[in-house]
């Protein structure tokens, strides 16, 4: 099994060489890294060029977005497989190992992943949750993908994930333009077509930084093209037979609801909960949230806040 890893870079100097240094600390090493610099302003291209590796390959562009960055990353693999790092990720040193212990348990299987840790400013981490694996083994084929999903932390972390190449392009690899949730469009249309081999034990690790907490909140806009697709291949993951899929719809768009919320969109935050409501299994949860819509924008946050935020 021969590995291209991919790792997207945007002005990432204080952690790009912590993330490397858990590539090169592999148990088995990845065949090749190509390190995608999407317009870096700061020193993070010349700290991968300065670290002069035979394994690493760098490719400039100009800033592009983070997709843009895998995709060109996945066309200039030269392995029949790709995996992917964030730039401020890690990896435990028995990840590769792992990945390639899959591909040898389920051959016929072309996404294949390990669970995560999420690591906090606070010092706190904390393993990613995961609920309904219908498998007692730490390794096994999860069949019921998007039943999992409805119920836990997501499965798939990009940050602990291979894909066989010709599958991702398949899909379409990553869609451009999105600036949140642009992995979870490539994840659902990926476990519509093929089955997931897992493990889980929590090799990825998933490193909060304070350029990154909260990102997500901040740039939260009324615009859901994650949504909106999701919506779209409702009947053709029906028709699949898709367990679980709903449920999973359902809970996006309760979630985009709550982030709307927290930034005080309340009018669109109560559409997208009054959505959510045709698919959840979480209504007793809708109800509260939509009486807290339409409270005034300064008590709804701050309930908001208290609830989700504070535990």
């Amino acid at each position: 099994m021969k590995i291209s890893l991919i790792i997207p870079l945007f002005n990432k100097e204080d952690t790009i060489l912590q993330t490397l240094n858990s590539v090169f600390n592999q148990i088995e090493k990845p065949d090749e890294v190509i390190v995608v610099d999407d317009g870096s302003q700061d020193s993070s291209r010349e700290l991968v060029r300065q670290l002069s590796n035979p394994l690493i390959r760098l490719i400039c562009q100009s800033n592009q977005g983070v997709s843009a960055a895998r995709n060109r990353g996945v066309e200039e693999a030269s392995y029949e497989w790709v995996t992917f790092l964030d730039a401020d990720d890690q990896w435990d040193e028995e990840f590769l190992k792992e990945i390639r212990y899959l591909n040898r348990l389920f051959p016929k299987e072309r996404v294949l992943a390990t669970s995560y840790t999420f690591f906090y400013l606070s010092g706190k981490t904390e393993t990613a949750t995961i609920n309904h694996i219908q498998f007692k083994e730490n390794q096994g084929v999860v069949e019921n993908y998007f039943q999992v999903a409805a119920a836990s932390h997501p499965p798939i972390n990009s940050s602990a994930i291979a894909i066989h190449k010709e599958a991702l392009v398949k899909v379409g690899g990553f869609p451009v333009g999105i600036k949140s949730g642009e992995d979870l469009i490539t994840w659902t249309r990926l476990m519509l077509r093929h089955q997931l081999a897992y493990s889980t034990r929590p090799l990825g690790k998933y490193i909060f930084h304070s350029a990154n907490e909260g990102a997500s909140t901040l740039r939260e806009t009324d615009n859901d093209p994650v949504g909106r697709e999701m919506l779209e291949l409702l009947p053709f993951a029906l028709q699949a037979g898709k367990v679980g899929y709903s449920l999973y719809l359902g809970r996006w768009l309760k979630n985009k609801g709550i982030l709307l919320l927290e930034v005080g969109k309340n009018s669109h935050a109560r559409r997208k909960l009054l959505q959510s409501y045709s698919y959840s299994g979480e209504r007793f949860k809708l109800i509260i949230l939509l009486g807290i819509s339409i409270l005034p924008v300064p008590i709804s946050k701050k309930l908001i806040s208290k609830i989700y935020q504070s535990g």
